[in-house]
């Protein structure tokens, strides 16, 4: 049974692979800056800072993951630095205030263009590691509601807008949109950010929120009063839908919310950095984390699904940073394909 239980999850890993490889083609028409590195210092900086989302996030725990594991094995002191979304932290990122972000392959490519929830272009955004792959999300309920699945939400209320962290908004468009849903079928009620939305479920405040699988303020909503994720249609149609977005459907994991077989959204949650951000800087903390990766799949299960064959991809949506890139030359797991990529998708 256990043998048969683990060829079932790399079954379906490889399926979301598959369809996530096959999701990229809609970002490879727009050519994007890939210029080199800006920050040219061979002196590692005394601290650096991670962006990311509230505490309780997906993105929040695997950045105090990456940072402790940074402070404890490089002479740099890692910080987490907490805000609603990539929205507010980009331009810090931008000004060198901060050096790294936890951040969504397609809010990712959005803020190297300037397109969907970017007023503005920040084209020297890089990415430094693949990270969780797949990273999953869904609408979650109250257990005891009487709304079975997608459909049951005409009419319902819903968190909307979500503050600083619009990409969540568009994450929630997608999945109503496979689901059958138009945004004119709800009852629109707008929160600040991803935490106050899923909150207001047990509070009662809403119907449904868009939250992240396998997170802590899932757990802390279950807690006030049981919630279930809704399980979205797995079809063709549901997965050509979410192509369009970088994503595909894919099987929950057991976790707070889940009862039974549910199918959620699946991509690939990934690190991001800039050209003002030294190679040696990222060289050497993408080693730290790669060197002790075992370490960090103890602090925090997301970690399992940062495998270190996913950090190097082959179909990236921005360009990967030169530190990363020489880092991942050296660990033999950056090859044609990714330079093939590269070329591909550089003006």
């Amino acid at each position: 049974m256990v043998q048969s239980g683990k060829r079932s999850r790399k079954v379906i890993s490889l399926a979301a692979v598959a369809l996530f490889f096959a999701a990229q083609a809609p970002f490879a028409q727009a050519k994007l800056n890939c210029g080199p590195t800006v920050n040219k210092n061979i002196q590692l900086p005394r601290t650096i800072a991670i962006g990311t989302n509230p505490a309780g996030t997906g993105a929040h725990a695997i950045a105090s993951a990456l940072a402790a594991v940074a402070s404890k094995s490089t002479q740099v002191s890692a910080k987490v630095q907490p805000y609603n979304g990539p929205n507010a932290w980009m331009p810090l990122l931008e000004g060198s205030e901060i050096e790294f972000g936890i951040i969504n392959i397609l809010d990712s490519h959005m803020a190297a263009t300037g397109t969907g929830n970017y007023k503005k272009a920040y084209p020297s955004i890089r990415i430094v590691a693949g990270g969780v792959f797949p990273f999953t999300a869904g609408l979650i309920v109250r257990d005891k509601s009487d709304i079975k699945q997608a459909s049951d939400l005409k009419g319902k209320r819903i968190s909307w807008d979500y503050g600083g962290h619009a990409i969540n908004q568009t994450w929630q468009n997608a999945v109503m949109e496979a689901s059958g849903l138009k945004a004119t079928d709800v009852t629109q009620v707008r929160v600040s950010n991803l935490n106050d939305g899923v909150r207001a479920v047990p509070e009662g405040k809403v119907d449904a929120s868009f939250t992240a699988v396998g997170i802590g303020i899932v757990e802390e909503a279950n807690a006030m009063e049981p919630v279930r994720f809704l399980s979205m249609p797995n079809t063709p149609a549901a997965n050509k839908i979410l192509s369009r977005y970088g994503a595909s459907v894919v099987k929950a994991d057991a976790a707070a919310g889940v009862k039974g077989e549910t199918y959620v959204i699946g991509y690939p949650l990934q690190l991001a950095s800039m050209t003002n951000v030294s190679d040696k800087t990222v060289y050497t903390m993408l080693k730290a984390w790669w060197d002790n990766l075992g370490e960090l799949q103890t602090i925090h299960p997301l970690f399992k699904k940062w495998n270190k064959e996913h950090q190097a991809l082959t179909n990236f949506t921005v360009p990967y940073h030169a530190g990363a890139i020489q880092f991942y030359k050296e660990a033999k797991v950056w090859g044609a394909k990714q330079d093939a990529r590269m070329k591909e998708i550089c003006g």
